[in-house]
């Protein structure tokens, strides 16, 4: 009897390892979330951009959250998908190209698939290939930034989630990053591409509702890093400060969150929303506070 035992622990011991759905109740089906690149938190108010507002009333929210150093698109998307400091991912380059391949790391998408979620990136800048391993995303849209981009990005997400709403899914909006460092942070025309994007929100909020999916997803809208003048190099609180909304059904409203986040809280957010275990090795914390009782 001992050794049948023994045997058995030896073949199904690892298999009972794997599961990590044990973090309690599964308060969404799905998760979207949605990076726009560069946003200041402080500009939401100046830009005039009625869709963020009203999901912020709708939301538990801080305009005080954190980006990680180098505050750069590639290295805080990696911190974003894995809940790692970049001192652990690796990752502080903001480029890629073909040869560097993909993320071999534990990420949200990689997470979420072994539990049964499909996954999805809709992205609009080329190095996030870096983060869109096709071993553990089902759909990859990788537009490259034009003028027509943010529009693009909106309309491939919501025709694809039409037939097949997945599990997990990234959105990157390329703006206003691009006319910040072209015209400046804060300036008109970094004012104009908010309100842009402000206006695909609107759209991807209209689509899930209509495809009866809204009340079933956990949202976080956030940025990368924020900017100042025309750059987002340095330690420096407009470089620094990012956005950080979560918005869902079991999700306090109207809520200021008192802790401090940081982007690389989002994915264990994420997974603890599905349902899912987020690994005990990682540098994120469970924003529990926003979650209603």
């Amino acid at each position: 009897m001992r050794n049948t035992v023994l045997i058995f622990l030896i073949l199904f011991a690892p298999l009972l390892l794997v599961s990590d759905k044990a973090c309690g109740e599964q308060s969404a089906e799905y998760a979207l979330i949605i990076t726009i690149d560069g946003l200041r938190p402080d500009a939401i108010l100046k830009a005039g951009a009625p869709n963020l507002k009203a999901l912020i009333k709708k939301s538990s929210s801080t305009l005080a959250a954190k980006t990680v150093d180098p505050p750069k698109t590639l290295p805080s998307h990696m911190s974003l998908i894995t809940g790692l400091v970049p001192e652990k991912h690796g990752t502080y380059k903001n480029e890629w190209n073909p040869d560097m391949g993909y993320t071999e790391f534990e990420t949200i998408f990689t997470i979420a698939k072994k539990e049964g979620f499909s996954t999805a990136v809709f992205a609009g800048k080329d190095k996030l290939n870096f983060i869109a391993n096709p071993k553990s995303i089902n759909k990859i849209e990788v537009i490259n930034y034009s003028p027509t981009s943010v529009e693009e990005i909106t309309e491939s997400f919501t025709s694809f989630m039409k037939e097949n709403m997945p599990g997990v899914t990234l959105i990157h909006f390329p703006e206003p990053d691009i006319p910040g460092h072209k015209n400046g942070w804060m300036s008109e025309e970094y004012f104009d591409s908010i309100q842009r994007v402000d206006k695909e929100l609107e759209k991807i909020i209209t689509s899930l509702k209509q495809a009866e999916v809204y009340d079933k997803t956990f949202i976080v809208i956030t940025a990368d890093h924020g900017g100042k003048n025309h750059t987002h190099r340095g330690n420096h609180p407009y470089v620094m400060t990012i956005p950080w909304i979560a918005v869902g059904k079991k999700i306090k409203t109207n809520y200021t969150i008192k802790e401090q986040v940081y982007i690389y809280d989002t994915a264990p957010t994420v997974l603890h929303a599905l349902g899912i275990k987020p690994p005990k090795n990682i540098d994120g914390n469970i924003i529990k506070e926003i979650f209603a009782q």
